[in-house]
């Protein structure tokens, strides 16, 4: 049986709403790692743990697909797409790359107000990790991710925008990974607390500098970290 929940409810729920459900139940299954690179989907097992038909199942998975997440192997079956060391180093100097070309244009969309409060949820964060508190890195991970949207979202090249869309979800679970290997989490606080004080100070060119290396760093501590199979 397929480790999986559905993240909402399905009372009442439609045709499309249940694709919704097990799209989101799916994803948020492979970002946790609960479903595992390599993993073998059964439709059937899918719809039993979601209570719910396989027509629902079959187009979320289309999507996923669609996005990169599973591979459809005809006649084979539908596997969880693994992730190779090559593909996260390729992903994130492109990412890297987008993210600094939008910085001129985003930071000009960005106000203070809206640092400062991203700047305090980090700051809260590292609070409690030096009050010897335990921190959701699954909450680490979400703020990673919208701080650095944030800068794409804002920018005004929609052509770039678009690059990054259609590889968002890839982003998106390698950001998880790179949260789930963290040997420190006070340092990659302290990142992202020097990018933000660098983007209300308006200083693009060492932003742009200091945004690569961050970008590539979280690529790095991936790949180097013995505790995640790829």
């Amino acid at each position: 049986m397929q480790k999986i929940t559905p993240l909402k409810s399905l009372a009442k729920a439609g045709p499309v709403n249940r694709t919704s459900i097990a799209y989101d139940s799916l994803k948020n299954s492979i970002f946790t790692n609960l479903i595992k690179p390599g993993d073998h989907l059964s439709e059937n097992q899918v719809a039993k743990a979601l209570g719910m038909s396989r027509t629902p199942i079959r187009e979320a998975i289309k999507v996923l697909a669609s996005e990169g997440l599973v591979e459809i192997h005809n006649g084979v079956g539908i596997y969880v797409k693994r992730v190779t060391t090559k593909e996260i180093s390729d992903l994130f100097e492109v990412r890297a790359a987008l993210e600094c070309a939008a910085l001129p244009t985003a930071l000009e969309q960005i106000s203070e107000k809206e640092i400062d409060d991203i700047y305090a949820e980090w700051v809260k964060q590292k609070k409690k990790i030096e009050a010897g508190q335990k921190v959701d890195l699954g909450r680490i991970s979400n703020m990673d991710y919208q701080l650095h949207f944030l800068i794409v979202d804002r920018c005004r090249n929609d052509f770039l925008k678009n690059v990054i869309d259609g590889i968002r979800a890839k982003i998106m679970r390698y950001q998880r990974i790179s949260a789930m290997a963290l040997a420190d989490e006070i340092d990659i606080i302290n990142q992202h607390l020097v990018i933000m004080k660098l983007m209300k100070q308006r200083e693009v060119e060492i932003l742009s500098k200091v945004l690569k290396e961050h970008i590539l760093k979280a690529a790095d501590n991936i790949i180097r970290n013995p505790n995640w199979s790829i």
